[in-house]
């Protein structure tokens, strides 16, 4: 990896709306202290899996920071600023949906089609909605958006488990959790991961627990856990993982920057760089980044626009504030080309 940035202008190849431009530049160098709103994102399925990859390490050196907005801030910028407008557009569409007396079954936004769907539980106020749904589109920027109305329909869940065996299992399960973890916490067992209990009417009871891996008392870890989970089935499935201690910690660190979410929704939404894939692993340490793009790996441009990703994904963890308990880690960022080998 190159110790020198070939940082190029970005910002005028974005498909960025100039209205929040200025907006998003000052939030950057001047960011407000708020509590960060989510909004359930029907558009988004971003798949990470678990790699197992060789690489060199790269440790970011604080004499290559450049006083540049790397991509990714810009990107998470307008993420977060579309985010609250859309979250503004359902609230403000709801309350004036409600103030007229027209009963809404369900409302959904597809991100990718650009449509928010509307279903009516009568459907004689159908385009009168539809105006009033537009209209709130465009008081909150997404004047590209198409609305469809729609009679409600009821999405009936075929199952032979009652309403009350699921609630029973639920308690159990929470139950199961919380006295595992009181004993295990008392036996001054270091839990890496939450203790996890699965329970179903088909599969039975699995418990799942995850300890260090300088830990050496698995016969007395097992026999707590069976001890445990006989009480709620005959035979339950026990498993017992240990992974590296700090690379626990490293994951939780960078958990609570939300920097993987960031970087990966980057990079598969932008236009100008060509990737067609995202995955990490924290485990075995330090973590592993992969991106997948359709670089063929003979053509001597696709180095180039490798290494500026990479370039991409370092500048956003040591300028970033969000990530500043991270910028110090040690990670591994591997390109791929479309045949699935890194491009060095």
């Amino acid at each position: 990896m190159s110790n020198k940035w070939k940082y190029p202008e970005k910002i005028q190849h974005m498909n960025f709306e100039k209205e929040h431009q200025e907006q998003v530049l000052d939030r950057l160098q001047k960011p407000e202290a708020r509590q960060k709103k989510t909004l359930g994102r029907l558009w988004m399925a971003a798949a990470v899996v678990v790699l197992f990859l060789g690489g060199l390490i790269f440790t970011p050196a604080m004499e290559h920071v450049i006083a540049k907005i790397p991509y990714i801030s810009q990107f998470v910028a307008q993420e977060e600023d579309r985010m609250e407008r859309m979250e503004t557009f359902f609230s403000d569409t709801n309350q004036s949906l409600e103030q007229k007396g027209y009963q809404i079954g369900n409302m959904q936004v597809s991100r990718d089609d650009k449509e928010v769907t509307v279903e009516l539980m009568e459907m004689s106020h159908g385009k009168e909605v539809l105006t009033i749904v537009e209209e709130h589109l465009k008081e909150n920027g997404f004047q590209n958006y198409t609305v469809s109305v729609k009679p409600f329909e009821e999405r009936a869940q075929a199952s032979d488990v009652s309403e009350e065996e699921i609630e029973q299992f639920y308690k159990n399960t929470k139950e199961l959790e919380e006295k595992l973890t009181s004993r295990l916490h008392k036996e001054e067992f270091e839990l890496m991961f939450p203790v996890q209990v699965q329970m179903n009417p088909t599969q039975g009871v699995y418990i799942n627990v995850i300890v260090s891996e300088t830990e050496t008392r698995l016969d007395l870890l097992e026999e707590i856990m069976l001890e445990e989970g006989l009480e709620y089935n005959a035979a339950p499935e026990l498993d017992i993982r240990q992974v590296e201690k700090k690379a626990r910690e490293q994951e939780i660190r960078w958990e609570e920057t939300g920097a993987i979410h960031d970087i990966a929704q980057a990079m598969m939404e932008s236009e100008q760089y060509p990737v067609t894939g995202f995955a990490s692993s924290f485990h075995p340490y330090p973590l592993q980044i992969k991106i997948k793009t359709s670089l063929d790996r003979s053509d001597e441009s696709s180095k180039a626009m490798a290494e500026e990703i990479r370039e991409e994904i370092d500048l956003f963890i040591q300028t970033g504030e969000k990530t500043a308990p991270i910028k110090d880690d040690e990670y591994e960022v591997h390109v791929l080309g479309k045949d699935k080998k890194n491009i060095d």
